[in-house]
C-alpha cells in the first residue's frame, strides 16, 4: 500500500509538473509596440478636474493598423506648455497608439497635423514669387531649392562624418553663392562681382566671430534645444563650431542682398554712363550702401532679438542687473551672432563697391 501511495504522489507531481511546462511554452511573452498616427477629431467634451481642464476626445485613426477605428483619450490643458491646445471637431491630430499582441492598449496625443496649411504658405509663396518675379522668379525658386539642398544634403552629412563645423559651413556657403547669383545673373561679371562682394563679407562675419566668440568663452551651449541635443545625441559636436556656422549661414542672405543690389546699380549706371569714370561708380556704390545699411542691420538685430525675446522676458521679470544680461551665454552668443553678422553686412558695401567698379 505504502508503494502504491508514493507511485501515485510521484505521478501527480510528473503530471503537475508536465502542465506547468507545458502552460510555460504556450505562454507568450508581450510584445509592445508604439505608433504616431493621424487621427481625426470627432468629439470632445470638457472635464474639470480641480484647477485643471482636461478634455475627453473621441477620435477616428486615419492610418496604421488600426485604421478606421473609433478611440478615445484624454488631453489635459496645461497653461504655459506646448500642449495648451483645445481640440474640437474636424481637427486632424497626431496620437500614439500603444499595441500589446495585436490590441490596442492605449492612446495618447502628440501634437497638431499642420502640414495642410504650411503646404498653402508654401504655395502662396511660390505663386508670388512667379506671379511678380516671372522667370527671374523662377530662377530665384531654383535658387532657393539649391539652398536648402545643400543644408540638408551637403552640410549636416559633413557634420555627421565628423567634418570641421567652420570649414563645412563656409564650403556650402561658397556652394551657395556661387549656384544663386549664376541661376540669378547667369554667369557673367555682374554675377562675379556680386560673388566676390558676398564672399568678402561673410569672411569677415566668420573671422570677427570666431576671435571674439573664443575670447569670451562661448561654448556654443546657451538654450534649451541645444542641451537636448547634447543629451540625446550619441555624436561627438562641437558646439561652439556650431554656434559659428550658425553666424555664417545666418548673415549669409543679407549679405548676399545688399551685394546684388549694390552690384546691380553699379552696372546699370555703367551701362547707362559709358564713359563715368571708377571712382564715381565706386561712391555710387557706397552711396547706395549707405542708404541701405541701416534697415539691413535692423533687419539682422531685430531677427535675432526676435528668438530671444522669450529669455530677454525672462531676465527682466528676475530682476537682474544689465551687467548680468549681457554677461550671460545666451545674450553674449545673440550679441556676437548680430553684430559680427552687421558688421560682414557693412564690409560688403565697400568690398563689392570696389569689385564691381572694377569689373564694370
Amino acid at each position: 500500500m505504502i508503494v502504491k501511495k508514493n507511485r501515485f504522489i510521484i505521478l501527480t507531481v510528473l503530471i503537475c509538473i508536465s502542465f506547468s511546462f507545458a502552460s510555460f511554452a504556450a505562454a507568450k511573452p508581450h510584445t509592445d509596440t508604439y505608433e504616431k498616427v493621424r487621427g481625426l477629431v470627432l468629439r470632445e467634451d470638457i472635464l474639470q478636474d480641480k484647477a485643471l481642464q482636461v478634455q475627453i476626445v473621441e477620435a477616428k485613426l486615419l492610418e496604421g493598423p488600426f485604421k478606421d477605428h473609433i478611440v478615445q483619450f484624454k488631453h489635459p490643458l496645461v497653461e504655459g506648455s506646448k500642449y495648451n491646445i483645445s481640440l474640437h471637431k474636424d481637427m486632424k491630430v497626431f496620437l500614439t497608439i500603444h499595441i500589446r499582441n495585436n490590441e490596442l492598449i492605449a492612446v495618447g496625443f502628440i501634437d497638431i497635423v499642420r502640414d495642410f496649411y504650411l503646404k498653402i504658405v508654401f504655395f502662396l509663396f511660390v505663386a508670388l514669387l512667379i506671379l511678380f518675379g516671372g522667370f527671374q522668379g523662377v530662377r530665384s525658386f531654383f535658387a532657393l531649392l539649391i539652398t536648402a539642398f545643400c543644408i540638408i544634403y551637403v552640410f549636416i552629412p559633413l557634420i555627421l562624418k565628423g567634418h570641421n563645423f567652420i570649414l563645412s559651413s563656409i564650403f556650402v556657403s561658397f556652394i551657395i553663392v556661387i549656384t544663386s547669383f549664376i541661376l540669378i545673373s547667369g554667369f557673367t561679371r555682374k554675377s562675379l562681382s556680386a560673388i566676390m562682394g558676398t564672399i568678402g563679407g561673410t569672411i569677415t562675419s566668420a573671422i570677427l566671430a570666431i576671435y571674439f566668440g573664443n575670447k569670451i568663452y562661448l561654448t556654443g551651449i546657451s538654450d534649451e534645444m541645444l542641451e537636448m541635443l547634447v543629451a540625446y545625441s550619441s555624436y561627438a559636436i562641437d558646439y561652439r563650431g556650431l554656434l559659428y556656422s550658425g553666424i555664417i549661414i545666418g548673415a549669409l542672405g543679407a549679405v548676399m542682398d545688399v551685394s546684388m543690389t549694390i552690384t546691380s546699380i553699379i552696372y546699370e549706371i555703367k551701362s547707362k554712363t559709358p564713359n563715368i569714370r571708377m571712382r564715381t561708380l565706386f561712391f555710387s556704390g557706397l552711396s547706395v550702401g549707405r542708404d541701405i545699411m541701416a534697415t539691413m542691420t535692423n533687419t539682422l538685430i531685430l531677427a535675432y532679438v526676435g528668438t530671444s525675446l522669450p529669455l530677454l522676458l525672462i531676465f527682466i521679470f528676475s530682476d537682474m542687473s544689465f551687467s548680468d544680461i549681457i554677461n550671460s551665454q545666451y545674450i553674449a552668443s545673440e550679441i556676437i551672432r548680430s553684430l559680427c553678422g552687421s558688421i560682414g553686412l557693412i564690409m560688403t558695401i565697400p568690398i563689392t563697391s570696389v569689385v564691381a567698379a572694377i569689373n564694370s
